[in-house]
């Protein structure tokens, strides 16, 4: 009978192997061998299993392929922010809140990096400008008019007159100093604003970001990190010569800062 049911099996009309059942019927002098005793997945805990992924996945991470997601896909009401537009600059409140006892600025730009960082200073200082309202111990942003400024820098960055453009700060610390640093690369430009022709009230317009924004979600994690960092002591104009981080062409340069003009 074995040898029966086992040539039926092996004649290829769908063999797979036999249970221990069949085994035991078809040999029933030979113990069968018990299977070892090894630990599976499905005898780990849940916690077990999240931990044991969570260690594979930690000694294979690597930053390669990683984007860091620009802000500006991502809603920014609360953070530092400037908008220059025309003929003026203005700071938001979330700028100026971060920047605490803070009334007086010095604008530094980097032509050749396309940087411009706010510098605290105080009131008596060359090239101070105030950035805020202080009234009854609070702070408020205003509209500071510059246009030689903001000519200069229109045309430094190829920017179109009509439109605005909002810049989103970083906070940084060099040499000790507390200081907000933009990317005039990285700007959100948006159309003039038109009201509505019925009711009057203003039309919000949306954000035109760059083309080479299209088709990725930022930058690569080490250019990213790359792009923080900042050494004042290059490239920055600023018509402050007593300061130790001001370059030598200053002397030679007008900073565009010490060409504003600002109005109350």
């Amino acid at each position: 009978m074995a040898d029966s049911v086992q040539n039926w099996m092996q004649s290829g009309k769908g063999y797979s192997p036999m249970s221990p059942v069949m085994q035991r019927m078809m040999y029933p002098g030979v113990q069968q061998q018990r299977p070892v005793n090894v630990p599976s997945v499905s005898t780990l805990t849940r916690e077990e299993r999240q931990e044991a992924k969570r260690l594979a996945e930690e000694a294979n991470f690597s930053f390669d392929g990683y984007q860091v997601v620009r802000r500006e896909f991502i809603s920014h009401v609360y953070d530092p922010a400037i908008t220059i537009c025309g003929n003026s600059v203005t700071f938001n409140n979330a700028c100026i809140s971060k920047l605490e006892d803070v009334a007086y600025v010095q604008i530094l730009i980097n032509p050749a990096e396309h940087k411009l960082v706010i510098r605290p200073c105080s009131e008596g200082a060359r090239d101070a400008v105030r950035w805020c309202i202080v009234r009854e111990q609070k702070r408020k942003s205003r509209k500071i008019t510059c246009q030689p400024f903001t000519t200069k820098l229109y045309e430094l960055m190829g920017w179109t007159p009509p439109y605005r453009y909002r810049l989103q700060g970083m906070s940084i610390n060099y040499d000790g100093e507390q200081m907000y640093m933009f990317d005039l690369d990285a700007k959100e430009t948006f159309l003039p604003q038109t009201r509505d022709p019925n009711t009057g009230k203003r039309i919000p317009s949306k954000p035109i970001l760059p083309n080479e924004w299209i088709g990725n979600f930022g930058m690569g994690v080490e250019e990213h990190a790359a792009s923080t960092i900042i050494d004042l002591t290059e490239g920055f104009l600023s018509s402050d010569t007593s300061a130790s981080t001001t370059t030598s062409s200053v002397a030679e340069q007008p900073a565009a800062a010490e060409q504003a003009e600002v109005t109350v």
